[in-house]
């Protein structure tokens, strides 16, 4: 079989910058399982504008720019990866993005407004709603994770990286 048509810079650009935003990703899913998820039990009214809009605020208007461009990228990764068996690492990457954009804006960016308009009876109501926005982002977490090792993986194929070490 013969491989793709988009070589050179273009799938070397697009690769990287998967790998960037895979990493941004993964990092950002990483510091919310193990460093912020603990404080947030805590939330209340009164504590939440700064310690939860402030962050998912920010973490929303950063990931608008990056993953847009990750898709593109990903599109330019199967077009140069056709018909090689490196196909499907660009497949898993693309995969990848969907899940975890449909999971974010589709489920989590209504959780993230209810939470911040106060859409809750009292501070139980808002810990119920801070535990299914962990829960979902925990799927995040855990496929984030999987992205970034798919898109690695790739990397060292690609470049026949393993062989430098054998």
């Amino acid at each position: 079989m013969s491989e793709g048509t988009v070589t050179g810079w273009p799938l070397l650009i697009s690769a990287l910058y998967f790998l960037f935003g895979a990493s941004m990703y993964m990092g950002t899913m990483w510091v919310l399982k193990f460093f912020l998820y603990p404080t947030w039990r805590g939330l209340t009214p009164e504590t939440e504008a700064v310690h939860f809009a402030i962050p998912t605020l920010a973490a929303t208007r950063f990931f608008t720019i990056v993953v847009p461009v990750m898709f593109v990228a990903g599109a330019v990764i199967v077009v140069s990866e056709w018909g090689s068996s490196r196909v499907w690492f660009a497949w898993l990457c693309v995969a990848g993005i969907i899940f975890l954009t449909y999971v974010g804006q589709g489920i989590i960016i209504p959780i993230n407004k209810k939470i911040r308009a106060g859409e809750y009876a009292d501070v139980e109501g808002l810990r119920a709603l801070l535990r299914r926005w962990m829960w979902l982002n925990d799927l995040r977490f855990y496929g984030s994770t999987a992205m970034w090792l798919v898109i690695v993986a790739y990397l060292v194929d690609k470049g026949q990286l393993a062989a430098v070490f054998s």
